[in-house]
């Protein structure tokens, strides 16, 4: 081996080879600092003295199936200019690493097309160093993207966990990435994002959002100007379902056991759109008698029906126009369940009738969130959520995809 073979195979300039050893199965390429390179760390003058010697141990990459290390001897460099007493620099690898830079790239190389379990099985190293290279690699990368254009946005949250643990999530509407990722769904967790926002000096237009105050309050107290906040049909849909299952239950629980049978396993009939039901006839029927047995239930599955034509209204006024006589109409029905929606609906008026000026949605985090769930069953779980929250940031993107147990 050779000073000029180190240099093709490995990537290092600033050494010279001295000796191989064997051991283990295992290379061991031996590397002293070439003379040129010996100066003051601190100041760079080449009036120095060496004083004291020790050596470190970098994985590197291997040749063949052969682990590869390359062991590096490192003087402590006395400057005469500045008095400095320093080792020097390891220049090939990053501080407190015990793998080179070169070692790094492989890995990420590597998990473009295979697993982290499958990566670190093949090199022989921890899935804990593995994760560490990906997890540092994807902080760079975030740390570096612009958020300049970012102009709309849709922020939601996410289940992570067994027992009501969440993530919130940001969506750039009009590039798609995610852009921020935090644990928790209260207002504090979006306060770094609209910090970093600020500083990139973002044109904020408008953000879609659920109808949870936490982001609400936080747009409101971490944004420095008013912004519009949209809600979207999927969440105002959503709850409304709720509403209608909460209904179901009711009325379950208050019938005899014949109308109980009647009501049984009607949950995703009473859900489901009414056009979903047109091809199955059996289903079709099934939910027009339930219906026709059950006033409460008919008149609740009507609203929800009738909820789903705000969105196709031609101008906002009659949109407007549309959600005050369904309010009107769901009052009059006087159950607790639809009188507490109505009430949420008014209060939020402002912001549901905004999609008519800006017509922005969560659907992209929506689709995302069925993404999250694959990636996350491929993944075997995370025990690092802060590594979890960077993977999520730019899982739009092919690499990666794979490397997640």
């Amino acid at each position: 081996m050779s000073t000029s073979l180190v240099y093709h195979a490995f990537g290092v300039r600033t050494y010279d080879y001295r000796r191989t050893e064997y051991k283990d199965g295992a290379v061991y390429i031996h590397l002293h600092k070439k003379k040129k390179h010996h100066r003051c760390v601190q100041c760079h003058s080449r009036d120095i003295t060496k004083e004291g010697r020790a050596c470190y141990t970098l994985r590197t990459v291997p040749i063949g199936t052969k682990l590869v290390f390359l062991v590096i001897h490192l003087h402590d460099l006395r400057c005469h200019r500045c008095g400095a007493i320093r080792q020097e620099s390891r220049d090939i690898a990053d501080e407190r690493k015990t793998y080179t830079r070169q070692f790094a790239r492989y890995v990420l190389c590597l998990a473009q097309q295979m697993t982290m379990l499958a990566i670190a099985d093949h090199l022989d190293v921890g899935w804990d160093l593995v994760k560490d290279i990906i997890k540092s690699d994807l902080a760079r990368k975030a740390k570096a993207r612009s958020w300049r254009k970012v102009r709309y946005i849709a922020i939601d949250e996410i289940a992570v966990r067994k027992g009501h643990h969440y993530m919130t999530v940001v969506v750039d509407l009009e590039s798609g990435q995610v852009l921020f990722t935090a644990e928790g769904k209260d207002h504090e967790a979006l306060a770094p994002f609209f910090r970093r926002l600020r500083r990139a000096r973002a044109d904020l237009k408008a953000v879609a959002v659920d109808m949870s105050e936490a982001y609400r309050k936080a747009v409101e107290l971490f944004w420095p100007r008013a912004v519009p906040i949209v809600h979207d049909h999927y969440h105002l849909v959503s709850n409304m379902n709720d509403v209608v299952d909460k209904v179901r239950r009711d009325e379950q629980n208050r019938q005899n056991e014949e109308g109980k049978q009647l009501i049984k396993g009607s949950r995703y009939l009473l859900l489901k759109g009414q056009e979903k039901l047109a091809d199955d006839p059996d289903k079709q029927s099934r939910l027009d008698a339930l219906l026709e047995a059950n006033e409460t239930l008919h008149r609740v599955y009507l609203l929800k029906e009738d909820l789903r034509q705000f969105w196709s209204q031609e101008s906002k006024d009659d949109a407007d126009q549309f959600i005050v006589g369904w309010l009107s109409m769901a009052r009059a029905l006087k159950n607790k369940h639809v009188d507490s929606f109505a009430e949420t609906v008014e209060e939020h008026m402002d912001s549901i009738l905004a999609w008519y000026d800006i017509p922005i949605t969560t659907g992209p985090l929506e689709g995302l969130n069925n993404k999250i769930k694959v990636f996350k069953r491929a993944a075997y779980g995370y025990r690092d959520m802060a590594f979890f929250g960077l993977r999520l940031l730019f899982l739009h993107e092919t690499q990666f995809r794979l490397s997640g147990a």
